[in-house]
C-alpha cells in the first residue's frame, strides 16, 4: 500500500510490517549478503551523479527496508539531491525544508558515524514531532580523508535495531566511494566564496590590474666579452702550421700564439744570404782592383748598389720570417674556438684568428631579436643569468644600444647591445670570458595590459592588418 508524506513525496510500505523489530530492520545473513553484493554491482554502473542519488535513496531500500529516504548533497550548504519514490520533488517544500533544516542543524554537529535518531525528540523541530516516520537513521557519506560531503536520511515507524546499523555503514561506505569514483578529488576541495562572490571579485581584479604599471621585459640571449679586446691578425699570408696556445689560455706579451708554414720563407732567406755573399765578395774583388785597373774603378758603384740590393732583400726575407711566428701584444687572455681547427689552413693577410680579451674588465654582449625589439636607452637596468649559474643574477646597466640589426650565425636579425657591470656587484670572480646565458632587459613602464596583450595584438595587426 502507498501512503502520501506531508511533501507530496510518496513512500512505499514496509515489506516487513508483520515481524518484529528486528526481523523488519534486518534480513538474513545469506539473504542479506545477496543484496548488499547486488546493490554494490549496481552502484558501480552508475554514470552520473544524479543517477547516483536517485539510486541511494530507492535502490537501498532493499538492504535497509526504510519507508522513506532522503540524499543530502554538502557544498557551502546542505542541499536536498533525492527523494524516495519519486523524481521530481520540490526542495521548499514543507516537509523538504524541515529534513534539510533537521540535518544541517541537529546530525550535522554529531559524531560522523551511523547515527539513530527519534523526531519526537528533537526538541528545535517541533514541526516533525507528529510525522509519521519518526525513526531517522543517519548515515553520512564521507571521503578518504574523513570529511563530510553528503549523507542518507531514512526513516521508519519503529525504532532501528542493532543489526541494521552495519548494514547501514556497509550502505554509506559503498555510496561514498562511488560517489568519489565519479568526482574524483573535487569532494576534498573547500569552496571558501561562492560563486556569485568569486566572478565578480575576479572581474574587478582585473579591471585594477589594468591601472598597474610595471615595466616591459624582454629576455635575449648573452655572452660574457671584454671591453678591452685585441684581435690577432695574420701577417702574412701563408698556412697555419701549429697552433701554440689552447682556448681561453692566459699569455703574456710576446708569447708565441701561432706558428706559419715558414719552409719557403727559410729557402727565401738562404737564397737572400747567398745574393749578400756574391754581392760582398764581388765588392771586395772590384776595390782591389780598382787601384790598377780603371774598368774596375768604374764598376765599383755598380756593385755597391747591387750589394745594398741584396742586404734589402735578406732583410725583407728575414722580417717575412719573423712574421711567420704570430706573438701575443699585450697580456691577456686567448679566445678562440678551436685549434685543430686552425692547424693546416690557408690564411690571407688580416685575417683575425683569435682576440686577445682582458678577464679584468667584463662585458655583457646581448644579442636582442628584433620580434622583441623595445625601447632602450644607455643606462637601462639588465640582469644576466649565465647557463652555469642561473640562481646567481648579475645586475648590470646597458652601455651601448643599437639602431641597425644585424644578420646572426642562424640567419636571423638581431640588435647588438653592450651592457657592464652595475655599480657595487661582486662575486664575479668565477665569471668567465666566453660564458653565456639569457640577458632580462627592462624597459619603459607600462600598464599590466599592454604587457600581456602586447604580442598578441602585434601578431594581429602583422597578420590580419588590423
Amino acid at each position: 500500500m502507498t501512503s502520501e508524506s506531508h511533501s507530496g513525496n510518496k513512500t512505499f510500505t514496509n515489506p516487513h510490517a508483520g515481524q518484529s523489530s528486528t526481523e523488519g530492520h534486518s534480513a538474513g545473513s545469506a539473504a542479506g549478503l545477496l543484496r548488499i553484493l547486488q546493490f554494490e554491482a549496481d552502484l558501480r554502473r552508475i554514470e552520473s551523479e544524479r543517477e547516483l542519488a536517485f539510486y541511494l535513496a530507492n535502490e537501498s531500500r532493499q538492504v535497509l527496508g526504510f519507508r522513506q529516504a532522503f540524499v543530502f548533497r554538502k557544498r557551502r550548504q546542505w542541499r536536498l539531491e533525492a527523494v524516495s519514490s519519486v523524481t521530481n520533488f520540490d526542495r521548499q517544500s514543507s516537509v523538504n525544508r524541515q529534513m534539510t533544516q533537521l540535518v544541517s542543524g541537529v546530525i550535522e554537529g554529531s559524531e560522523t558515524g551511523v547515527k539513530r535518531l527519534s523526531l519526537t525528540e528533537a526538541s528545535s523541530l517541533e514541526s516533525l514531532r507528529d510525522y509519521m516516520f519518526p525513526q531517522a537513521l543517519w548515515m553520512p557519506l564521507t571521503t578518504r580523508k574523513g570529511r563530510v560531503f553528503g549523507g542518507l536520511l531514512v526513516l521508519h515507524e519503529k525504532p532501528w535495531s542493532e543489526p541494521v546499523l552495519p548494514l547501514a555503514e556497509r550502505v554509506a561506505e559503498a555510496g561514498a566511494h562511488a560517489w568519489q569514483s565519479l568526482e574524483g578529488r573535487r569532494l576534498d576541495r573547500r569552496r571558501w566564496l561562492p560563486p556569485r562572490i568569486i566572478w565578480p571579485a575576479l572581474l574587478l581584479t582585473l579591471c585594477l590590474l589594468g591601472f598597474v604599471q610595471a615595466p616591459l621585459t624582454v629576455l635575449a640571449p648573452v655572452e660574457v666579452t671584454s671591453q678591452e679586446r685585441l684581435a690577432v691578425p695574420v701577417p702574412i699570408q701563408g698556412v697555419i702550421d701549429t697552433v701554440e696556445v689552447e682556448p681561453n689560455q692566459p699569455v703574456n706579451k710576446g708569447d708565441v700564439l701561432v706558428r706559419l708554414e715558414d719552409t719557403e720563407l727559410r729557402n727565401k732567406l738562404a737564397i737572400a744570404s747567398r745574393k749578400v755573399a756574391v754581392a760582398q765578395a764581388r765588392l771586395t774583388q772590384l776595390q782591389n782592383a780598382s787601384f790598377v785597373d780603371r774598368e774596375a774603378a768604374r764598376e765599383l758603384k755598380v756593385a755597391q748598389a747591387e750589394l745594398a740590393l741584396a742586404q734589402s732583400e735578406r732583410e725583407l726575407a728575414e722580417d717575412r720570417l719573423d712574421r711567420a711566428t704570430i706573438r701575443a701584444r699585450e697580456d691577456g687572455v686567448a679566445v678562440f674556438d678551436d685549434p685543430t681547427a686552425l692547424t693546416g689552413r690557408p690564411v690571407s693577410v688580416g685575417e683575425k684568428i683569435m682576440e686577445l680579451v682582458s678577464p679584468e674588465t667584463l662585458e655583457f654582449t646581448v644579442r636582442l631579436p628584433v620580434m622583441d625589439n623595445i625601447d632602450l636607452e644607455e643606462g637601462d637596468r639588465a640582469r644576466i643569468f649565465l647557463d652555469g649559474d642561473p640562481l646567481a643574477p648579475i645586475d648590470a646597466r646597458l652601455t651601448r644600444t643599437s639602431y641597425r640589426a644585424v644578420t646572426q650565425p642562424d640567419g636571423s636579425f638581431a640588435y647588438t647591445l653592450k651592457a657592464g657591470v652595475a655599480e657595487g656587484e661582486q662575486g664575479l670572480e668565477d665569471v668567465r670570458v666566453g660564458a653565456y646565458g639569457t640577458a632580462q632587459l627592462y624597459g619603459e613602464e607600462h600598464s599590466l595590459y599592454y604587457i600581456v596583450f602586447r604580442r598578441p595584438l602585434s601578431w594581429v595587426r602583422q597578420t590580419l592588418g588590423i
